[in-house]
């Protein structure tokens, strides 16, 4: 058994845009939701040669200074900003009304999303429910909108899923479930939209303290956030390359070294690994009976 350690807490020269990764986005188009702060951080694509990013949020003032920061350090790049909340259809229509003229985004990056701390019993139904408006409802809105707009022709979806959509823990009931649905919906989207050339990824962008999420975050996990934005943003660089494309339908972390990874990529797709299952194990096994006959 391979054990893969989650060690990478910054970036690293793997998936770095200013190391091998240099030029891996010349001349794409990016699109990312939450792109106001945090993870969101598209400065790693602007460095590689992206030339056109659009990136949503909530907060305008958020949008302006990462559409200044990225401008400044990479003048190729045109950054537009649209202040939207993705869990309606006509905020959603007026993110793509706002995209710059041309082909549609090469690379969509879902990382809008939101996360609540209570047990179930103490919960809010609005406040509990809310994580699945943001972080269920408005991936699908947005890669529904995407797909339209690409109409037959390939693009890459990135969906910012969590560690914690593996497990169960107490009080993560809504945050965590709706981030599980998120991983099996990326995996519907590859399904449905692979054979043209749709690349549908989900991952964990780490443990990070200075973002919202990790500010809220319940004590318990407070002493792992140990990464940064640049990791999380040098891993979805890595993830919109075509090298990546043994991922495509599953879950990884970006806490993991992915030139290990890479590694392991012939058992990865051969035992259809990282992805969403009930583990049955190896002595229970289930069948419909009473079927017609064909």
């Amino acid at each position: 058994m391979a054990t893969i350690k989650r060690d990478q807490h910054d970036i690293y020269p793997f998936i770095s845009a200013k190391g091998r990764l240099a030029g891996a986005a010349t001349g794409k188009s990016i699109l990312i939701t939450g792109g106001g702060k945090g993870v969101g951080k598209v400065s790693p694509f602007a460095l590689a040669g992206a030339t056109k990013i659009t990136i949503t949020g909530r907060e305008q003032k958020a949008l302006d200074a990462t559409k200044s920061e990225v401008e400044a350090q990479s003048p190729g790049a045109t950054v537009t900003t649209v202040a939207a909340d993705v869990t309606t259809e006509d905020a959603v229509s007026s993110i793509f009304a706002a995209l710059p003229s041309g082909p549609p985004p090469d690379v969509l990056i879902n990382n809008a999303g939101i996360n609540a701390d209570f047990s179930i019993a103490d919960s809010d139904p609005a406040t509990w429910w809310r994580d699945f408006e943001v972080n269920l409802k408005g991936t699908y809105l947005v890669t529904r909108a995407y797909l339209r707009l690409l109409d037959g022709k390939p693009g890459t979806i990135i969906n910012v899923s969590t560690s914690i959509s593996d497990a169960v823990l107490p009080n993560m009931s809504s945050y965590a479930t709706s981030k599980h649905a998120v991983n099996r919906f990326t995996e519907s989207v590859q399904l449905e939209y692979g054979a043209q050339g749709v690349r549908c990824l989900a991952f964990h962008p780490g443990g990070i303290a200075s973002t919202g999420m990790g500010q809220r975050a319940p004590l318990q996990f407070r002493g792992s956030l140990l990464d940064t934005p640049e990791l999380a943003a040098g891993t979805a660089l890595y993830l919109s390359t075509p090298e990546s494309s043994y991922l495509n339908g599953r879950l990884i972390f970006a806490d993991w070294n992915l030139e290990e990874v890479e590694k392991l990529k012939d058992s990865i797709v051969k035992d259809n690994l990282l992805v969403s299952r009930v583990n049955w194990g190896p002595s229970i096994s289930t069948e419909i009976v009473g079927l017609p006959p064909r």
